[in-house]
Protein backbone atom coordinates (compact mmCIF):
# COMPACT_ATOMS: atom_id res chain seq x y z
CA UNK A 1 0.00 0.00 0.00
CA UNK A 2 1.07 3.63 -0.35
CA UNK A 3 0.07 6.46 1.83
CA UNK A 4 -0.31 9.98 -0.16
CA UNK A 5 -0.88 13.07 2.19
CA UNK A 6 -1.90 16.52 0.70
CA UNK A 7 -3.63 19.74 1.97
CA UNK A 8 -7.46 19.80 1.41
CA UNK A 9 -8.44 23.24 -0.26
CA UNK A 10 -11.75 25.18 0.42
CA UNK A 11 -14.42 26.83 -1.96
CA UNK A 12 -11.79 29.68 -1.69
CA UNK A 13 -8.18 29.96 -3.73
CA UNK A 14 -5.27 29.21 -1.75
CA UNK A 15 -6.65 28.16 1.79
CA UNK A 16 -6.79 24.67 3.36
CA UNK A 17 -8.76 23.48 6.00
CA UNK A 18 -7.14 20.22 6.82
CA UNK A 19 -5.08 17.22 5.17
CA UNK A 20 -6.64 14.43 2.67
CA UNK A 21 -4.73 11.27 3.06
CA UNK A 22 -5.37 8.40 0.73
CA UNK A 23 -4.79 4.93 0.86
CA UNK A 24 -3.67 3.41 -2.74
CA UNK A 25 -2.99 0.18 -4.13
CA UNK A 26 -0.42 -0.53 -6.85
CA UNK A 27 -2.24 -3.40 -8.23
CA UNK A 28 -5.92 -1.77 -7.75
CA UNK A 29 -5.73 2.04 -7.68
CA UNK A 30 -7.07 4.35 -5.02
CA UNK A 31 -8.62 2.03 -1.55
CA UNK A 32 -9.90 4.76 0.78
CA UNK A 33 -9.38 8.02 1.65
CA UNK A 34 -10.06 10.31 4.38
CA UNK A 35 -10.08 13.98 5.43
CA UNK A 36 -8.66 15.54 8.76
CA UNK A 37 -9.51 19.08 9.66
CA UNK A 38 -7.24 21.29 11.23
CA UNK A 39 -9.53 22.65 13.42
CA UNK A 40 -10.69 18.92 14.50
CA UNK A 41 -7.66 18.21 16.00
CA UNK A 42 -6.51 22.00 17.30
CA UNK A 43 -3.66 22.55 15.28
CA UNK A 44 -3.18 25.85 15.10
CA UNK A 45 -2.41 27.93 17.82
CA UNK A 46 -4.57 30.79 18.29
CA UNK A 47 -2.45 33.26 19.70
CA UNK A 48 -0.44 33.22 16.27
CA UNK A 49 -3.08 33.93 14.28
CA UNK A 50 -3.81 38.13 12.75
CA UNK A 51 -6.52 39.44 14.39
CA UNK A 52 -8.72 39.88 11.10
CA UNK A 53 -8.53 36.08 11.02
CA UNK A 54 -11.86 34.51 10.03
CA UNK A 55 -12.13 31.33 10.53
CA UNK A 56 -10.40 30.84 14.03
CA UNK A 57 -7.78 27.47 14.00
CA UNK A 58 -9.47 25.55 11.06
CA UNK A 59 -7.67 27.07 8.17
CA UNK A 60 -4.38 28.23 6.45
CA UNK A 61 -4.48 30.72 4.02
CA UNK A 62 -1.77 32.91 1.83
CA UNK A 63 -2.89 35.99 4.66
CA UNK A 64 -2.30 33.96 7.67
CA UNK A 65 0.16 31.58 7.01
CA UNK A 66 3.25 34.69 8.55
CA UNK A 67 1.21 34.13 11.72
CA UNK A 68 0.42 30.57 12.15
CA UNK A 69 4.01 29.10 10.65
CA UNK A 70 6.23 30.08 13.30
CA UNK A 71 7.72 28.10 16.09
CA UNK A 72 5.37 27.26 18.72
CA UNK A 73 2.53 28.05 16.00
CA UNK A 74 1.93 24.31 14.96
CA UNK A 75 0.71 21.64 17.50
CA UNK A 76 0.25 18.53 14.92
CA UNK A 77 0.59 15.38 17.80
CA UNK A 78 -3.19 14.84 17.54
CA UNK A 79 -3.27 15.15 13.81
CA UNK A 80 0.20 12.69 13.18
CA UNK A 81 -2.19 10.46 15.96
CA UNK A 82 -5.32 10.09 14.16
CA UNK A 83 -3.49 9.95 10.81
CA UNK A 84 -1.21 7.11 12.30
CA UNK A 85 -4.57 5.09 13.47
CA UNK A 86 -6.39 5.67 10.33
CA UNK A 87 -3.51 4.45 8.53
CA UNK A 88 -2.55 1.24 10.71
CA UNK A 89 -6.09 -0.49 9.18
CA UNK A 90 -4.48 -0.90 6.10
CA UNK A 91 -1.00 -1.95 7.02
CA UNK A 92 0.07 -4.45 9.55
CA UNK A 93 2.40 -3.33 12.55
CA UNK A 94 6.43 -3.63 11.52
CA UNK A 95 8.08 -6.37 13.06
CA UNK A 96 9.24 -5.65 16.70
CA UNK A 97 13.11 -5.60 15.78
CA UNK A 98 12.30 -2.83 13.11
CA UNK A 99 10.30 -0.77 15.97
CA UNK A 100 13.02 -1.41 18.09
CA UNK A 101 15.20 0.25 15.52
CA UNK A 102 13.29 2.97 15.18
CA UNK A 103 13.59 4.23 18.73
CA UNK A 104 17.51 3.38 18.63
CA UNK A 105 18.34 7.06 17.79
CA UNK A 106 16.37 7.77 20.98
CA UNK A 107 19.49 6.81 22.78
CA UNK A 108 21.87 8.44 20.99
CA UNK A 109 19.72 11.98 21.72
CA UNK A 110 19.92 11.66 24.94
CA UNK A 111 23.60 10.61 25.13
CA UNK A 112 23.61 14.49 23.49
CA UNK A 113 21.72 15.69 25.57
CA UNK A 114 23.52 14.61 28.64
CA UNK A 115 26.94 16.17 27.28
CA UNK A 116 25.42 19.20 27.30
CA UNK A 117 24.27 19.06 30.41
CA UNK A 118 28.01 18.39 31.44
CA UNK A 119 28.81 21.09 29.80
CA UNK A 120 26.61 23.84 31.29
CA UNK A 121 25.97 22.10 35.02
CA UNK A 122 29.24 20.37 35.72
CA UNK A 123 27.64 19.29 39.38
CA UNK A 124 24.10 18.27 37.76
CA UNK A 125 23.83 14.20 38.13
CA UNK A 126 26.78 13.80 40.79
CA UNK A 127 28.97 15.02 38.30
CA UNK A 128 28.32 11.91 36.33
CA UNK A 129 26.17 13.39 33.10
CA UNK A 130 29.29 12.25 30.62
CA UNK A 131 29.09 8.92 32.17
CA UNK A 132 25.95 8.60 31.83
CA UNK A 133 26.29 9.72 28.26
CA UNK A 134 29.14 7.46 27.24
CA UNK A 135 27.48 4.47 28.54
CA UNK A 136 24.31 5.05 26.85
CA UNK A 137 26.52 5.26 23.62
CA UNK A 138 28.16 2.11 24.14
CA UNK A 139 24.79 0.50 24.92
CA UNK A 140 22.96 1.67 22.53
CA UNK A 141 26.11 0.45 19.87
CA UNK A 142 25.75 -2.86 21.93
CA UNK A 143 21.72 -3.07 20.53
CA UNK A 144 22.56 -1.51 17.23
CA UNK A 145 24.90 -4.54 16.08
CA UNK A 146 22.44 -6.59 17.95
CA UNK A 147 19.73 -5.72 15.43
CA UNK A 148 21.57 -5.68 12.25
CA UNK A 149 20.81 -9.94 11.96
CA UNK A 150 17.72 -9.35 12.63
CA UNK A 151 17.06 -6.43 10.40
CA UNK A 152 18.99 -7.59 7.46
CA UNK A 153 21.22 -4.12 7.71
CA UNK A 154 24.01 -6.22 8.04
CA UNK A 155 23.38 -8.45 4.74
CA UNK A 156 23.05 -5.02 2.79
CA UNK A 157 26.30 -3.86 4.28
CA UNK A 158 28.29 -6.73 3.11
CA UNK A 159 26.91 -6.78 -0.07
CA UNK A 160 27.15 -3.47 -1.23
CA UNK A 161 30.54 -2.30 -2.27
CA UNK A 162 32.89 -0.59 0.08
CA UNK A 163 35.21 2.33 -0.72
CA UNK A 164 37.64 3.33 1.56
CA UNK A 165 39.27 6.29 0.18
CA UNK A 166 36.28 8.26 0.14
CA UNK A 167 36.56 8.08 3.65
CA UNK A 168 39.76 8.93 4.09
CA UNK A 169 39.04 11.68 1.72
CA UNK A 170 36.09 13.05 4.14
CA UNK A 171 38.54 12.61 7.42
CA UNK A 172 41.51 14.43 5.67
CA UNK A 173 38.98 17.67 5.59
CA UNK A 174 38.00 17.36 8.98
CA UNK A 175 41.55 17.12 10.12
CA UNK A 176 42.08 20.21 7.95
CA UNK A 177 39.32 21.87 9.24
CA UNK A 178 40.07 21.19 12.80
CA UNK A 179 43.70 22.64 12.38
CA UNK A 180 41.92 25.64 11.19
CA UNK A 181 39.64 25.74 13.87
CA UNK A 182 43.19 25.43 16.46
CA UNK A 183 44.36 28.36 14.70
CA UNK A 184 40.97 30.01 14.98
CA UNK A 185 40.89 29.51 19.09
CA UNK A 186 44.50 30.54 19.48
CA UNK A 187 43.70 34.23 17.83
CA UNK A 188 40.25 34.29 19.83
CA UNK A 189 38.97 34.32 22.73
CA UNK A 190 39.39 30.09 23.39
CA UNK A 191 43.31 30.07 23.44
CA UNK A 192 43.16 26.63 25.56
CA UNK A 193 40.79 24.88 22.88
CA UNK A 194 43.89 25.72 20.48
CA UNK A 195 45.93 22.62 21.62
CA UNK A 196 42.68 20.56 22.22
CA UNK A 197 41.67 20.80 18.45
CA UNK A 198 45.53 19.81 17.02
CA UNK A 199 45.41 16.98 19.13
CA UNK A 200 42.21 15.95 17.62
CA UNK A 201 43.96 16.65 13.90
CA UNK A 202 46.99 14.64 14.85
CA UNK A 203 45.58 11.61 15.90
CA UNK A 204 43.36 11.76 12.54
CA UNK A 205 46.62 12.45 10.41
CA UNK A 206 48.33 9.22 12.31
CA UNK A 207 45.06 7.32 11.36
CA UNK A 208 45.07 8.53 7.96
CA UNK A 209 48.56 7.12 7.62
CA UNK A 210 48.14 4.05 9.18
CA UNK A 211 45.53 3.33 6.86
CA UNK A 212 47.22 4.72 4.08
CA UNK A 213 50.00 2.45 4.53
CA UNK A 214 47.99 -0.45 4.85
CA UNK A 215 45.58 0.02 1.83
CA UNK A 216 49.34 0.28 0.35
CA UNK A 217 50.30 -3.21 1.35
CA UNK A 218 47.36 -4.59 0.67
CA UNK A 219 47.19 -3.38 -3.19
CA UNK A 220 50.90 -4.74 -3.48
CA UNK A 221 50.04 -8.06 -2.25
CA UNK A 222 47.40 -8.35 -4.51
CA UNK A 223 49.23 -7.31 -7.45
CA UNK A 224 51.82 -10.13 -6.56
CA UNK A 225 54.64 -8.11 -5.34
CA UNK A 226 55.92 -8.51 -1.64
CA UNK A 227 54.68 -5.56 0.39
CA UNK A 228 57.56 -3.77 1.57
CA UNK A 229 57.29 -2.68 5.31
CA UNK A 230 55.44 0.69 5.28
CA UNK A 231 55.79 2.48 9.00
CA UNK A 232 54.01 5.90 9.49
CA UNK A 233 56.35 8.25 10.64
CA UNK A 234 53.09 10.35 12.72
CA UNK A 235 53.15 10.35 16.37
CA UNK A 236 50.34 8.09 16.42
CA UNK A 237 52.20 5.43 14.34
CA UNK A 238 55.06 5.56 16.63
CA UNK A 239 53.17 5.34 19.62
CA UNK A 240 51.18 2.33 18.18
CA UNK A 241 53.68 0.98 16.83
CA UNK A 242 54.95 -2.76 17.79
CA UNK A 243 51.61 -3.49 19.34
CA UNK A 244 49.24 -5.93 18.17
CA UNK A 245 46.10 -3.78 17.65
CA UNK A 246 43.66 -6.09 18.37
CA UNK A 247 44.80 -6.95 21.60
CA UNK A 248 46.29 -4.69 24.90
CA UNK A 249 48.78 -2.03 25.17
CA UNK A 250 49.50 1.56 24.98
CA UNK A 251 47.37 4.03 22.78
CA UNK A 252 47.33 7.55 21.92
CA UNK A 253 43.46 7.60 22.40
CA UNK A 254 41.97 8.11 25.64
CA UNK A 255 39.58 5.62 26.75
CA UNK A 256 35.89 5.67 27.24
CA UNK A 257 36.11 6.81 30.94
CA UNK A 258 39.34 9.28 30.12
CA UNK A 259 37.33 10.86 27.60
CA UNK A 260 34.42 11.09 29.84
CA UNK A 261 36.30 12.81 32.39
CA UNK A 262 37.87 15.04 30.69
CA UNK A 263 35.37 17.01 29.21
CA UNK A 264 33.81 17.13 32.69
CA UNK A 265 37.42 19.05 33.60
CA UNK A 266 36.29 21.72 30.43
Amino acid sequence: MVVTAELAQTIREDSWSGIRIRIVSPSADAVDANWFGFSQYDVFNERHHAPSARDGRGELARYNADFVLVADGIDARRLRDAVAEYTAAFAPPPAPEFTAAAHLGALFSMARRLDHLGSIKPKTLAGRAFAHAEVLRDVAGEIHLDLLPLTGERQAADNAPVEVTEGLADLRKLRTALAALAHSADLGDHPGYGEIFRGHAANLDGIDHEITADLTADRAAAEGARPSAAVSTSPTALATSGVDRSGAGTTPFASTPDRAAERGRR
